[in-house]
């Protein structure tokens, strides 16, 4: 996993033959980064100025370009379809991705996510009744999901997390603020590796709205939500976290860093994001479910 470079202040940022150069316009003071050491540069200033040299070397070493609003938001991932020869072959699987197999992938997805809920509780608050009463809604889920046990483990886990007032949605609360950016964050880096690799994001496997781009990523994002829970309570534990600010988004960015598991070897989410887009691509070419490698939350301890 490389370092993400977060540009929260007033900066110029450039090139050279080595790596990224960053000036900050108040105190001129420099800041060089190699490229083998960044995996994503962030711009979360509107006064941030960059050379168009950026881009090109961005591209050139597989390196993200996120793009925040004023309100500090995600609202531009750049990515790059040059030298994706694969590109027709995936997108012609997708399409040829069986709607059984799809009802096999949305239960092993659903699962996964409802087994992570559970550990984070676990983890989390020490719960261990809602923990077990969480995993359990898990274990009833069916091809589909057809009795919603995906909605039903999320009513009792966010107010076994988060308090009995709780309530999951795009309010303005603080809690509510972080969840929706944290996820942001993740749906962004879901659909990166997805491009990267050949796949077309607005063909999901249960979404499938017509206006929204990026289906396949909301599906694929499910059994990585309860890592940003698990920061979101964190940073709700500490005793001066008053206002959703800068401060806090950068402890967002974090969840890249945490570690989870997969096939019973240990990675970071940014990289067993990659190895659940790899999986999937696997899925799609055989037509089958078995190949699809999703992340668990690491038991005792992160």
């Amino acid at each position: 996993m490389r370092n993400i470079m977060y540009v929260a202040r007033k900066k110029y940022v450039s090139t050279n033959e080595f790596g990224f150069r960053l000036v900050d316009l108040a105190s001129r003071k420099e800041t060089f980064f190699t490229y083998d050491d960044v995996e994503c540069l962030v711009f979360d200033n509107l006064n941030c100025f960059f050379s168009a040299k950026v881009v090109n070397e961005a591209v050139k070493h597989n390196i993200g370009l996120l793009f925040c609003d004023e309100k500090h938001s995600p609202i531009v991932l750049a990515e790059s379809v040059v030298g994706q020869a694969d590109r027709l072959t995936r997108i012609n699987s997708q399409l040829s991705f069986s709607s059984k197999m799809k009802k096999r992938m949305w239960r092993k997805i659903v699962i996964a996510k409802i087994n992570n809920q559970a550990d984070c509780t676990m983890e989390m608050k020490n719960d261990e009744a809602n923990s077990t009463a969480i995993q359990m809604i898990g274990k009833n889920v069916v091809d589909n999901d057809i009795h919603n046990n995906e909605a039903q483990a999320a009513r009792k886990y966010f107010k076994a997390v988060f308090g009995k007032e709780f309530k999951r949605g795009r309010y303005d609360d603080l809690v509510n603020s972080c969840l929706n950016y944290g996820y942001s964050l993740l749906r962004a880096t879901i659909r990166r590796q997805l491009i990267l690799h050949g796949t077309e994001p607005c063909f999901g496997i249960h979404h499938n709205s017509t206006h929204n781009p990026f289906n396949l990523s909301d599906d694929l994002i499910e059994p990585f939500r309860p890592f940003i829970d698990m920061i979101v309570i964190e940073i709700m534990n500490e005793i001066n976290v008053q206002t959703f600010n800068w401060e806090i988004k950068q402890k967002l960015f974090q969840v890249f860093f945490e570690k989870c598991i997969i096939d019973e070897k240990v990675y970071t989410v940014s990289d067993a994001i990659e190895v659940t887009v790899l999986s999937f691509i696997n899925c799609i070419e055989q037509n089958s479910v078995s190949s699809l490698r999703l992340p668990s939350v690491i038991e005792g301890g992160r």
